[in-house]
């Protein structure tokens, strides 16, 4: 025995699901639209907006602070080769750099493992800094180990 397709067809349509929403009153439609809203707003008001917007605040202003510095750094633009040639005309020179901190004291510039890096803070220089980040430094002093650099901040 075999089915009709035009029978098949036809209750293929009726189970689908779109359709319950067709054939639904108004009234019914209104009150899933409108508790969709609801639960959206009740888990938007469960977010943190004020600290996000504090947030944003603070860095906003951390920014504008380095801003004077960042552009100090980018019209010099200082490189790691020409700091190390000419180390005593660059100390206390802003440098932005791109920097890779591998661990606690292992921190090298450019992407390059041979140009090492040394914080004069390394604390508060590795928890700024995750794995690779563009980060404005001044020059503190330069060494056969690497160029010490003291961490000014993340513009």
């Amino acid at each position: 025995m075999s089915i009709n397709p035009g029978i098949l067809r036809k209750a293929s349509r009726l189970s689908d699901p779109r359709l319950l929403w067709r054939i639904a009153p108004f009234p019914a439609k209104a009150f899933v639209v409108s508790l969709g809203c609801w639960i959206a707003a009740l888990a938007a008001y469960q977010l943190p907006w004020g600290a996000i917007g504090g947030n944003f605040r603070l860095r906003r202003a951390e920014r504008a602070a380095l801003a004077p510095v960042l552009a100090d750094a980018r019209r010099s633009n200082l490189t790691f080769p020409q700091v190390v040639a000419a180390h005593p005309a660059h100390l206390g020179k802003a440098v932005y750099w791109d920097v890779t901190v591998v661990s606690t004291h292992t921190s090298y510039a450019e992407g390059r493992p041979g140009w090492s890096v040394v914080w004069s803070d390394p604390r508060r220089a590795n928890d700024e800094i995750q794995g690779h980040a563009r980060v404005l430094a001044r020059v503190a002093a330069v060494d056969r180990d690497g160029v010490y650099l003291d961490y000014v901040g993340r513009p």
